[in-house]
């Protein structure tokens, strides 16, 4: 991924936390993510247009009761069961898809989206986004997160 496309991902996803979840991203290091030791979350979802790809998002599974929190305008305490944290973080991505994907191609082109996943981060994907140079690697509110962006010419 050319270094244009990773700094809109990293602008997009850091202006939509804003907006969205009164919440902060800066840039971080591979290492802020490599060494964080708690469970992780990976919401991830594929789109089909132009340009076809996926959009992966892993954060520590503690951030997302605040995520919810802020997202739903309560308290943490009130978003913290699984399944409210859970579609706020689908939320999240799929807004962060759709603005991406505007930023990148165009407000011209349609592309087809499909519903956010979420699973835990197991250990290979974790090392697969390590090891890929299209991740961006970001501390929200200093929880590690990174986000994994693949782009394919549909033709």
């Amino acid at each position: 991924m050319t270094e244009d496309r990773k700094n809109i991902l990293t602008r997009v996803f850091t202006d939509i936390l804003e907006q969205m979840a009164f919440m902060f991203g800066d840039k971080a290091s591979p290492d802020d993510f490599r060494e964080t030791t708690e469970p992780m979350l990976r919401a991830q979802m594929t789109y089909r247009g132009n340009l076809c790809g996926s959009l992966s998002l892993a954060v520590p599974e503690a951030m997302c009761p605040e995520l919810a929190a802020n997202l739903l305008g309560t308290e943490p305490e009130d978003a913290g069961e699984r399944h409210i944290y859970i579609d706020a973080l689908k939320e999240l991505l799929n807004v962060t898809c759709g603005n991406v994907l505007t930023a990148i191609a165009g407000e011209e082109p349609v592309f087809d989206l499909t519903v956010p996943e979420v699973s835990e981060l197991s250990d290979a994907m974790r090392e697969t986004m390590l090891n890929d140079e299209t991740t961006v690697y970001l501390l929200v509110d200093e929880y590690p997160a990174a986000l994994r962006l693949t782009v394919e010419d549909s033709a």
